[in-house]
């Protein structure tokens, strides 16, 4: 049976990253992929989605983009697309329909256990890149289980458009990027709308002239290192409610959602057969929005003051992001019935989980994440890629993976050196 140098399990961005540069090293390899290229991106997104970051942020090794579209956002068809050309003008070895099952180390060699479209069979590699993401499992929250039969739950994965929903109501469980943009469609769409939020920083599309993301990284942000989250786990934070649609994105928040039309409740604290019951928290919810909005604007200025010759425009007005000092946004409902406010639908924008079932359970963490170390795992020829804070901030983003995989490329590079 051939022994491969590699096998990358996953072909997203990470998985599609390592791949092109192993194939730069001439390295023997082949990237397995349970269903199709981009299958996550296509399938887990709305039909009006686009990337939250920039396009300038979103371009694999190897590829550039036209200068005029570098600060526009790409859709997700888009970005499926750009995928599916990446593997074909690189003639990256992508096996789709190939589901890893199980792996096992067997002396110095893995043993894999695929199985395709129902057969299974195994293959031999020196060494595994785990690349198959941190969000590929669709997950409801045990409060599912107490709403009744009759009202509509889905998740954020599953919706699509808005005339997919039975008429009526819609209540969206979560306040980060996917719950306000999906407020946002949804009102858009002339439904009435509840937005049950939590805590979840803010950030302005643009400031000064330029794209947010493209402020945090110049001032290094994006490069914050898993060290220092160790020593200030404050930095751990969700991504901000944020937007990209429109040519160049737009701010998003609790206030200019409120001002379209949307009811802004605090956290979903409870549920029977009747009704819905709420934390007395969303004033919280804002001020932390409106703070921490407010802390990447001065951040950015201090960095002006530093750096003067920096030329920048004045700042841009923006009405959705001036503070709700008044909480004029903050809906004192604590309980809704779901027939007195016609509810018909739950729309569960809570994230995501994952499933490393095929890897052995002393591999994986109290939580189900690989254990690793910079992306090198507990065993000598096992890497993992494509994870929130691998190596840095970035490392969740499509803009992180090309820096982490050049640098585990380097590694494997090392390794099988030393086999040989």
């Amino acid at each position: 049976m051939e022994i491969f140098d590699v096998i990358i399990i996953g072909a997203g961005q990470a998985g599609l990253a390592t791949s092109f540069y192993l194939k730069q090293h001439k390295i023997i390899h082949v990237v397995l992929e349970q269903d199709r290229i981009g299958s996550s991106w296509e399938k887990q997104r709305w039909d009006s989605f686009k990337m939250n970051t920039p396009n300038w942020m979103n371009m694999l090794p190897g590829r550039e983009i036209h200068s005029q579209k570098r600060h526009h956002f790409m859709a997700k068809d888009e970005f499926v697309d750009y995928l599916k050309t990446y593997v074909l003008q690189f003639d990256l070895p992508v096996l789709e329909k190939h589901k890893v099952v199980a792996v096992e180390k067997v002396s110095e060699i893995f043993m894999i256990t695929i199985d395709e479209e129902g057969m299974q069979h195994n293959i031999l590699t020196k060494t595994i890149v785990v690349a198959s993401g941190i969000m590929n499992k669709i997950l409801f929250p045990n409060l599912s289980d107490l709403i009744p039969n009759h009202i509509l739950q889905v998740h954020a994965a599953n919706y699509k458009n808005p005339m997919e929903l039975p008429e009526g109501n819609v209540l969206i469980i979560g306040g980060g990027q996917s719950g306000c943009q999906l407020a946002q469609e949804l009102i858009l769409g002339n439904r009435k709308v509840y937005l049950a939020g939590s805590k979840v920083a803010r950030a302005p599309r643009r400031y000064r002239g330029k794209d947010i993301m493209e402020w945090m990284d110049q001032l290094g942000t994006m490069d914050i290192s898993t060290i220092e989250l160790a020593n200030n786990p404050n930095l751990d934070a969700t991504q901000p409610q944020v937007s990209g649609v429109g040519l160049l994105g737009h701010t998003i928040s609790y206030q200019s959602l409120h001002q379209m039309g949307v009811t802004i409740l605090g956290g979903l604290k409870g549920a029977d057969h009747e009704n819905l019951y709420f934390e007395d928290n969303c004033k919280e919810h804002i001020r932390y929005a409106d703070e921490t909005s407010d802390a990447i604007k001065k951040n950015v200025d201090q960095y002006l003051k530093k750096y003067p010759e920096i030329a920048v425009s004045n700042t841009d007005e923006d009405p959705s992001d001036v503070p709700d000092h008044a909480y004029r946004s903050v809906s004192d409902l604590k309980v809704i019935n779901f027939n007195d406010f016609a509810i018909t639908t739950v729309l569960w924008a809570t994230g995501f989980g994952y499933d490393f079932s095929y890897l052995n359970s002393s591999l994986l963490d109290k939580i189900g994440k690989p254990k690793h170390l910079e992306g090198k795992m507990m065993i000598e020829g096992l890497y993992c890629i494509g994870f929130p804070w691998l190596r840095k901030k970035k490392s969740g983003l499509v803009y992180g993976v090309n820096e982490d995989a050049k640098i585990i490329v380097e590694n494997i590079l090392h390794q099988l050196q030393n086999l040989s």
